[in-house]
């Protein structure tokens, strides 16, 4: 799972259809490094999953707000709060006839980004809680 698709394309990507108007967010343009650090809780135990990926953040992307990313079809965004350091959201995706919800709650600051996502899902082996930490942070300029 990668943070900038999952994260921003669901909160940035719709805020103009929620009528959500914010300033620019307080993200520095250049390559990113993000690791998302995902534990779940069930009956059943899942050793805890560490992700880590790189991605080059323009100016331009950030100056575009909503039309940035794209957001899956099969999801919906709910209960958006969002200023240029916090961003707050539920979501719903439907996938394979199973439904996630979602929230997140994540912080803008300027070179680093910190935040964390909690999901419900109704899975084969019950009910489970994944909880998903989330750090980002400014590395240098685009490779």
């Amino acid at each position: 799972m990668r943070v900038r698709p999952l994260i921003l394309t669901a909160a940035v990507a719709l805020l103009l259809p929620l009528g959500v108007q914010a300033d620019e967010l307080d993200i520095q343009p250049g390559q990113w490094e993000f690791t998302n650090v995902t534990s779940v809780e069930g009956d059943t135990p899942f050793p805890e999953q560490t992700h880590t990926s790189s991605e080059c953040i323009t100016a331009e992307d950030v100056a575009r707000g909503p039309d940035f990313l794209q957001v899956e079809e099969n999801c919906e965004v709910s209960n958006m709060d969002m200023t240029s350091s916090t961003m707050t959201y539920d979501m719903v995706c439907v996938e394979d006839g199973m439904e996630v919800d979602m929230r997140a709650e994540l912080q803008f600051m300027g070179d680093r980004i910190e935040g964390h996502m909690t999901a419900n899902l109704e899975s084969p082996m019950g009910p489970l809680v994944m909880r998903t930490d989330i750090t980002g942070e400014r590395i240098g300029e685009c490779e």
